[in-house]
């Protein structure tokens, strides 16, 4: 009688994915408000990536209202200065009230300077906010601003939820950071979110045309973004994807090509926002303002080729890391390149905590280091509108030294995160590569026992 054996892992079978409650301490001890970590016999992935990705979008939408709860001071009374910097609720999203509803979107004198797509989106939801009083106008934007956020990091945990249909719940590391109260709320920062997720999205299942667009569309929202963009181009072409580089390159130049056109057939000059960069100072955040205080100021020519330097830094640190053994996933190298981009930009605006939660969430990392991250994020939110408002009240605001170290204790709370984030994927690399030669290991046993068994 012949006998054939089932196999350990059924190829049929979903992945059992690595659940952040079973592996993570921190996301094993938050679980027990919901009920407590998976069970032992619950398999991942099962019904795909999307219930996960429904669960952690509405989570999100509750942190957007925590942020507009944070800002009730303003909501309540308007955005001017100094009050919204002393109650820490200033927003940009109002700004765009001053300006009337029927301008173009580069027209706008609140808007010039700003980003090809940041201008355009602010302009899109100030035609909808009915008209008023200046607070009802500031009130009505500020609504629909956040109604739009939300919207926009829904869609950012949907993609990154999609990246990794194995392990969905990474996601939460968009849908449940702390820094979504502080910082989601003061610009629309959240469309290059989503536009970084989306391009990862599109670049995890080799869609690099379309990797291109989305990658070059958070690059028109933030220049800085522009890493992630780059940082995808080398590791394409260091692992000898010339094609997929090929793609990717073209698919942004059309969509760079693109917006550009539109902007000069409706009245604007595709290239403000650069010049304004170019001309403009250090900024508050930027380890080169600390520099003012010891009464070293630099140029602005200055501030340009150390962020080229920037830039070439970064290129190079990712193709040094795109060339390692690991074989690392885009996210952490696109991570290092960003950061080092942002580490010596002119300026780094509160809100820049938003850029890297689409890489840290496809990074592998534990919820211990989101949170000491958060944590410097959270001190730096806190401090800094404190500093800002000097002007309206010297003895009340924050001194310059205290400014300085807590804007260190930021820098380096993203040195932390880069660094945390490789050492998790490369951790993460090792035991996918233990459980694969595990799988095999099994699969060639069931199918030795069942050659026995037939013979």
């Amino acid at each position: 009688m012949t006998h054939t054996a089932t196999p350990a892992h059924p190829t049929t079978a979903p992945s059992s994915g690595r659940a952040p409650t079973r592996t993570d301490p921190v996301a094993v001890a938050a679980s027990h408000v919901v009920g407590g970590p998976l069970g032992r016999h619950a398999v991942v992935g099962r019904r795909g990536w999307r219930p996960a990705a429904a669960v952690l979008s509405a989570l999100s939408a509750v942190f957007v209202a925590l942020g507009v709860l944070q800002k009730n001071h303003c909501v309540s009374t308007g955005w001017a200065t100094p009050g919204s910097l002393w109650r820490a609720c200033y927003s940009d999203l109002p700004v765009a009230v001053a300006a009337p509803a029927g301008s173009s979107p580069w027209s706008n004198p609140t808007m010039q300077g700003q980003p090809p797509l940041t201008a355009l989106i602010t302009w899109l939801v100030r035609t909808i906010v009915p008209g008023g009083s200046q607070l009802r106008l500031q009130q009505g934007m500020f609504a629909w601003g956040a109604a739009v956020v939300a919207l926009l990091i829904a869609l950012a945990v949907c993609a990154s939820a999609a990246s990794r249909p194995d392990s969905p719940w990474v996601a939460a590391h968009i849908a449940l950071s702390p820094v979504l109260i502080t910082s989601a709320l003061i610009s629309f920062d959240a469309l290059g979110v989503a536009l970084v997720a989306a391009g990862l999205l599109a670049w995890e299942r080799t869609r690099f045309p379309l990797a291109g667009v989305a990658l070059a569309g958070a690059l028109l929202t933030r220049p800085t973004l522009g890493a992630v963009l780059v940082a995808a181009l080398v590791v394409a072409l260091v692992r000898g994807r010339t094609k997929g580089a090929l793609a990717l390159f073209l698919g942004a130049g059309a969509t760079c090509v693109a917006m550009f056109a539109v902007i000069a057939v409706w009245g604007g000059d595709p290239f403000t926002s650069f010049t304004a960069w170019r001309q403009q100072g250090a900024g508050y955040g930027s380890l080169w303002y600390i520099l003012s205080f010891a009464d070293v100021t630099l140029s602005p020519a200055v501030l340009t080729g150390l962020a080229v330097l920037g830039w070439i830094a970064a290129i190079a640190l990712g193709a040094i890391l795109a060339q390692g053994r690991e074989r690392l996933p885009l996210a952490p190298i696109a991570l290092l390149m960003l950061v080092t981009v942002m580490l010596t930009s002119r300026a780094l605006p509160v809100q820049a905590c938003l850029w890297v939660l689409p890489l840290i969430a496809l990074s592998a990392l534990p919820w211990r280091d989101h949170l000491v991250w958060a944590g410097a994020e959270f001190v730096y939110f806190i401090t800094v509108w404190g500093f800002i408002a000097r002007a309206s009240n010297m003895a009340k605001a924050l001194p310059s030294g205290w400014y300085c170290f807590f804007t260190l204790v930021r820098l380096a709370g993203l040195v932390y995160l880069v660094t945390a984030a490789i050492r998790a994927t490369r951790s993460s690399t090792v035991a996918s590569s233990e459980d694969g030669d595990d799988e095999r290991r099994a699969g060639l046993t069931a199918r030795q026992h069942a050659n026995a068994a037939s013979a």
